[in-house]
């Protein structure tokens, strides 16, 4: 089968032949029809921040946002059978360790993982696999993962309907925590980006929210305008920059932090969110129950997430993906294996 691997420890990534793998214990055998280039597929690509502790060894297919069809079922597996549609988590759960029996499964001390998805069939364990409607398009379905990742932010976060809230960062993850939280009913949702994230921005204010450019001299003055007076409920940092949930946050709210921290926080930053009683609270990927809201919430069409992907390639073409996002060019890239 053809398939997207990282072959070397350097930049780039090739489009090699590989054996069709097969699934053993508790696992099953996924005919991919679409799986999401994420973030850190870019870092691996581009042999940085770490990529090499991501990987492992050489060579390695990437990819771990898919979605598809089961075709074979290893044994000692139960609750899936040949032919259901699935949604895949790179991150499943032990159900052993202290997290996992304090249900807190995000935390998992020895989480199953999932990759090798940029290819025309992939693993997974039973533990990453949700089941989702045949009525669900497998685009959709793809596009659960970032999505449930936003729906957990919003979960945790403290978001009431009629609530206020801005998001930093217009990727696909900050768009899934703002169209989770106006499924929720908050009414009041800035959305904010660099310049160079224009076309994100624009992309953001097609699907109805309010945008401002955090390159412009006064852009924090524009957002205090969009919110309430006191400033925004909770604030999502979907970009890492951490520089300016303080200047916008009211007193006695949160930031939910959903980037990989940037930078270091000065002293001064985190003394002024102190005094004003902010809540800092990282959220990291989901929960099983995330998963199950998410694929009803989908499902149900109270959230559309195919105006989120703005690319899509076959396996042949791929590459040319990650160049693309590398550029800042579009919002979410889909592999689709069997085009």
């Amino acid at each position: 089968m053809k398939a997207i691997a990282k072959t070397r420890p350097a930049p780039g990534a090739e489009l090699i032949d590989t054996p069709v793998p097969r699934p053993g214990e508790g696992e099953l055998l996924v005919k991919v029809a679409a799986c999401g280039i994420c973030g850190s597929d870019l870092h691996i690509y581009e042999w940085e921040l770490g990529a090499e502790r991501a990987v492992g060894r050489l060579p390695s297919v990437l990819g771990h946002e898919p979605a598809g069809e089961v075709v074979e079922v290893g044994s000692r597996v139960s609750g899936f059978k040949v032919g259901d549609h699935v949604a895949l988590d790179p991150f499943g759960q032990c159900g052993r360790c202290g997290p996992c029996t304090a249900g807190r499964f995000n935390y998992c001390d020895a989480p199953t993982r999932l990759s090798g998805a940029f290819a025309e069939f992939c693993i997974a364990p039973v533990t990453n696999s949700w089941l989702v409607p045949k009525s669900m398009d497998m685009e959709s379905a793809a596009m659960l993962e970032p999505f449930a990742t936003g729906v957990h932010a919003v979960e945790i976060s403290g978001l009431h309907a009629g609530d206020s809230a801005v998001v930093e960062g217009p990727g696909p993850i900050g768009l899934s925590a703002a169209l989770s939280a106006r499924a929720l009913g908050v009414t009041s949702i800035v959305i904010t980006g660099l310049k160079v994230d224009a076309e994100r921005l624009e992309l953001a204010r097609r699907m109805g929210f309010k945008t401002v450019c955090a390159s412009d001299r006064d852009w924090l003055e524009e957002v205090r305008a969009l919110m309430p007076p006191g400033g925004a409920d909770v604030v999502f940092d979907a970009s890492g920059a951490l520089d300016s949930a303080r200047h916008i946050v009211r007193k006695g709210g949160a930031l939910i932090e959903l980037g990989w921290p940037a930078r270091d926080v000065a002293g001064t930053e985190l003394r002024s969110l102190f005094f004003h009683g902010v809540s800092i609270i990282p959220s990291r990927v989901r929960t099983p129950e995330t998963w199950r809201r998410a694929i009803a919430t989908v499902a149900s069409g109270a959230v559309d997430l195919k105006p989120m992907v703005t690319h899509r390639y076959d396996l042949d073409h791929g590459l040319e993906a990650f160049e693309l996002l590398k550029a800042r060019q579009g919002l979410k890239a889909l592999i689709m294996p069997q085009a």
